[in-house]
């Protein structure tokens, strides 16, 4: 092997690990946070992640996407009437604490900075449960035609 293929070979190898390391070193945690690109991106701790808050298992909708995000705010001593989705609704919670009845899976309490996907098909009421007012965004993953992001009422909890 002449000297410059040995070169050649020895700086392609060289190139290859450094790409690596620097692949492997373009994503890295720390203390929950992932940096990208001079980015920091901190996890929001999600209750369940993979089945909504009272276990259930879902599925997106198909069709059509339709997503739409809310900024919710429910005052203290105020509730929720009691109603259901039909779609996954992501919940993070921004402020306050937010109570949910369940009925009979019973009631969840969801500190600020936290998330969860919401029950489907399964009467509930939401509230604040403390002093103050929670604010919670709400992102409905639904699908177009039918819109079914809307709650729909319930009589009673289950």
């Amino acid at each position: 092997m002449n000297m410059f293929k040995l070169l050649t070979n020895k700086l392609i190898i060289s190139s290859s690990f450094i790409l690596i390391a620097a692949s492997a070193n373009a994503v890295n945690h720390v203390d929950g946070k992932t940096a990208y690109e001079d980015i920091t991106a901190t996890a929001i701790p999600m209750i369940g992640a993979n089945k909504t808050i009272i276990g259930q298992e879902f599925k997106f909708p198909s069709g059509a996407p339709l997503i739409k995000a809310f900024n919710i705010e429910i005052a203290p001593g105020k509730k929720t009437d009691i109603h259901q989705h039909l779609v996954p609704l992501y919940v993070y919670v921004v402020s306050g604490e937010l109570e949910v009845d369940y009925g009979s899976k019973g009631k969840k309490v969801i500190p600020a900075g936290s998330s969860y996907v919401e029950a489907i098909n399964w009467c509930h009421y939401g509230k604040s449960s403390g002093k103050g007012p929670v604010s919670v965004i709400g992102v409905y993953l639904g699908q177009e035609k039918p819109d079914q992001i809307k709650p729909e009422t319930c009589d009673k909890l289950q």
